[in-house]
């Protein structure tokens, strides 16, 4: 389909593809008014697990060959302290300093793709829920344990017409 005949973000396209559903997503990541397809939204998610597996193989290769040192003196106390207190933050510190290099660069990928990505995904989704005639305030659903479960089943549901209310929006 060529540009031309594309529907600008905010108005659902059925027919969107692999390849438009990205760049409908970055091109959108402000958008929070009107709607987005099915096709949209979920050729998105592939996309999402496509490029969370390929970042998360140096993680995986670091995981599988990293041989933990013990901690010094030092650092056990520091360990045992925090883990008395239930401060998380000293034994976090422990485990990424001592990371090989390749899975903290795995993890730092993933990190700054799910950074650079949160707000488009928010957009996207309260598109999505536009157009299944439901508030994108819903999305907040994500936030509330098992929530996220209502929310993929209304991301799943198919689009309603009266979603077009959110259109003008």
């Amino acid at each position: 389909m060529e540009t031309s005949t594309r529907p600008p973000v905010g108005q659902p396209w059925h027919q969107a593809t692999f390849a438009a559903a990205w760049t409908r997503f970055w091109r959108g990541y402000l958008t929070f008014r009107g709607r987005a397809a099915r096709a949209e939204f979920w050729w998105w998610a592939l996309w999402w697990l496509i490029l969370t597996f390929v970042v998360q193989i140096p993680w995986v290769i670091g995981l599988l060959t990293w041989q933990p040192g013990q901690p010094s003196a030092e650092q056990t106390a520091t360990l045992d302290q925090a883990m008395t207190s239930f401060n998380p933050f000293p034994v976090w510190g422990y485990l990424l300093s001592s990371l090989p290099p390749i899975a903290a660069v795995g993890l730092g990928l993933y990190a700054a793709l799910a950074f650079a990505s949160a707000l488009p995904w928010i957009a996207l989704a309260s598109r999505r829920l536009h157009d299944t005639n439901r508030s994108g305030w819903w999305v907040l659903l994500y936030l509330v344990p098992f929530g996220n479960v209502v929310l993929l089943v209304f991301l799943t549901l198919p689009s309603d017409e009266r979603g077009a209310r959110f259109d003008g929006r």
